[in-house]
């Protein structure tokens, strides 16, 4: 049996898949001031519920958004910085760009260490990776003495000028603090993000160094407490990657965790795509406190890359592969409130878990995207939510007071209104990974997740023309589902400064790519893993010379035996087309990084479909969305067959959400317990 586990910011979701395919899911609300407590018990409960034991378990993976929140509340560590002569000053320098051009009042972000913590040491190294001035081993350790002892530093960051092209002097300085303060925890540019760019490095060897112990610490209670329940296997984390690692593994690298939740998500979406046959989806993850787009083409979904606003968090660049995630404030708890400018806003604020929506009755008293929904109908008072939460109108329309006397509305406008704030804020996001990108949203279908995602998702997809939606299985804990369909993934990176592809054989390129094979075979074999079952991915940071970020190329060994550079020169044109809408054929392209991807693939669970059963309707429920009442008629989920078919007004509600199909709309079920929902010719 596999269970999956994912925290998130309002709930806790787990799912349990047997030998047999069937699946078991569970749902409670998370505890904010200790995520693995609701981890914990969700697990209690999820095997006292399917009468299991924890040792009956095969596989259990966890993912959490311990890591964003560190960093985003600044809840991090005591930290210092340690480098070259001469470069204090980079994470403060930073760049000149300015990420918000036309703010008269822009501020660069804040970094997350002050220049007092900040240390410059007597070392150089050359781009080329020669020494230029040997390191002074004797200077290190009187200064990480002072840094422990004086400044009471839990984390160390070592950032060395071109310690990507030779890392023995950062090596060296972890030898130090490790012989002297075994228990500091040290992050190292050479390992955490070995590119060129200072200011980027920097920061995110700055970031795992800061958040590296919150996340060690609770990695550890996790570890100790499912222990307890008594699973005595090695939990599986999901990184930022999409895949995911061993726990001693992601206890190392914690600044691959930062989108560890929706990248489950995203996960399970391209498995979706794959065995739907529809590889161009956009996947939007709605849950409690934020709504999570990201765009899979082909099957696969996109990474993060230099020069977008995704490579950054709170401001601060994170140089590690992560899934492309657009995530905004916008979920079933964003807080409809008055702005600076007197206009009504929702979100980016959230009433998260504790003490959540009014409707929810925990003490909640602002008003709400769920309270708005319920207002509308679209969420059915007499049905409670994961936790036994009962929702109360009476409570609702109590929290829209203060806003509706400010706009002078009823109840029923007001919740209109925030409903229709909450749809343009999430069609600007999935803008944001397509239109931004260079895709055109209306050849893409729509996968919504969530709690929340199902419920809004046709009235987004019209918002931005999209005509398919695909409501995968269980889509209120998919995150959790993600998981268990997830692959061991570990990125690699070999940075080369610039260096022209024409001028390179295939040979050049095998010697490179040899090398990261072999680290991450090293790698995977002493975590206890046959080598032999690795699939390898490459690809290459390409750009024109000249140019300031590069695109990410993939790159086919089997076709570059016979083309050498050719065909990664003429797939970088070609991509370089679609982003920016232009190519310079007669430009010269050069590689900065050589990349790896080493996959160790996992037994997958493979889900049983349900047998098909009433496709009565149960009644019916008045909807009041913008601009048109209807009453839908509602069917319960679980149960219809492959090939049942039905025209909007209708609902489709199950445990962990409801899936409207407004006029306009036909709705399909498919095999594997998909819905699809297709918007008819106008």
């Amino acid at each position: 049996m596999i269970v999956g586990i994912e925290v998130g910011g309002t709930f806790t979701d787990l799912v349990m898949v047997d030998p047999a395919g069937a699946l078991t899911v569970h749902k409670l609300p998370s505890t904010p001031a200790d995520p693995s407590i609701a981890a914990v018990d969700g697990l209690r409960e999820l095997l006292e519920t399917t009468a299991n034991s924890a040792a009956a378990l095969g596989e259990l993976l966890h993912g959490s958004t311990i890591a964003a929140n560190a960093l985003i509340q600044r809840r991090g560590a005591r930290t210092a910085l340690i480098t070259t002569k001469g470069f204090r000053d980079v994470p403060f320098i930073q760049r000149q760009d300015k990420s918000v051009v036309y703010d008269m009042f822009y501020q660069k972000p804040v970094p997350l260490i002050g220049r007092d913590m900040v240390f410059e040491i007597e070392e150089r190294m050359t781009a080329d990776g020669n020494v230029a001035t040997v390191l002074d081993e004797e200077q290190v350790a009187k200064l990480v003495d002072r840094l422990r002892q004086e400044f009471e530093v839990e984390s160390i960051a070592v950032c060395l000028l071109h310690a990507y092209a030779n890392p023995a002097h950062e090596h060296a300085i972890g030898e130090i603090i490790a012989s002297r303060h075994p228990t500091a925890r040290v992050s190292l540019s050479s390992q955490v993000a070995p590119e060129h760019r200072e200011y980027e490095r920097a920061s995110t060897t700055m970031i795992d160094a800061y958040i590296g112990p919150t996340v060690d610490q609770y990695l550890t209670r996790f570890g100790e407490r499912i222990g307890e329940v008594g699973y005595d296997s090695t939990p599986l984390i999901m990184q930022s990657n999409g895949g995911v690692v061993p726990l001693e593994s992601a206890r190392r690298r914690v600044a691959n965790m930062f989108v560890s939740g929706p990248a489950a998500a995203v996960t399970a979406a391209a498995e979706i795509a794959r065995a739907t046959g529809i590889d161009d989806l956009i996947s939007i993850d709605i849950g409690g406190t934020s709504c999570d787009v990201c765009l899979i083409s082909g099957g696969r979904a996109e990474t993060t890359v230099k020069g977008t606003a995704e490579f950054s968090v709170d401001g601060l660049p994170l140089n590690v592969m992560m899934t492309d995630i657009v995530t905004i404030g916008a979920g079933g708890g964003s807080i409809a409130q008055v702005d600076a400018g007197g206009m009504l806003r929702v979100g980016p604020q959230s009433a998260g878990a504790e003490p959540g929506p009014a409707a929810y009755g925990r003490g909640g008293t602002d008003f709400t995207l769920t309270d708005a929904m319920l207002l509308l109908g679209l969420l059915d008072p007499e049905t409670p939510l994961p936790g036994d939460i009962t929702l109360d109108l009476k409570l609702a329309a109590a929290a829209a007071t203060p806003l509706c006397e400010h706009f002078d509305l009823d109840a029923e406008e007001l919740a209109a209104r925030v409903y229709r704030i909450a749809i343009a804020n999430m069609a600007q996001a999935l803008r944001r990974v397509s239109v931004k990108r260079g895709h055109d949203p209306r050849r893409f279908a729509l996968l919504p997740c969530g709690g929340a995602g199902p419920l809004i998702a046709a009235a987004v997809a019209e918002a931005v023309g999209m005509t398919r939606i695909i409501v995968p299985p269980h889509p209120g804990i998919f995150s959790a589902l993600g998981l268990a369909l997830a692959d061991l993934r570990i990125d690699y990176v070999q940075a080369e400064g610039a260096v022209r592809l024409r001028d390179m054989t295939a040979a050049d390129f095998d010697a490179r790519l040899d090398g990261l094979r072999g680290r991450a075979r090293a790698e995977f074999d002493a975590l206890g893993y046959a080598t032999e079952r690795m699939v390898f991915e490459f690809a290459v940071d390409t750009r024109y010379v000249g140019q300031g970020y590069e695109l990410r190329v993939p790159y086919s060994v089997e076709t570059a035996k016979a083309d050498g550079p050719a065909q990664l020169i003429e797939q970088f044109h070609t991509q370089h087309a679609q982003q920016y809408g232009h190519s310079f054929e007669d430009r010269a392209v050069e590689a900065i990084s050589f990349r790896l991807t080493a996959v160790y693939p996992r037994e997958k669970p493979e889900s049983a479909n349900g047998a098909g059963g009433d496709a009565t309707a149960r009644g019916e429920r008045e909807i009041a969305l913008p601009g048109a009442r209807d009453q839908y008629v509602v069917y319960q989920r679980e149960g219809l067959a492959s090939g049942f078919s039905a025209e909007g007004p209708a609902l489709f509600v199950e445990p962990t959400t409801s899936t409207p199909v407004p006029p306009g709309w036909t709705i399909e079920i498919r095999d594997g317990d998909i819905i699809m929902l297709t918007r008819n010719p106008s």
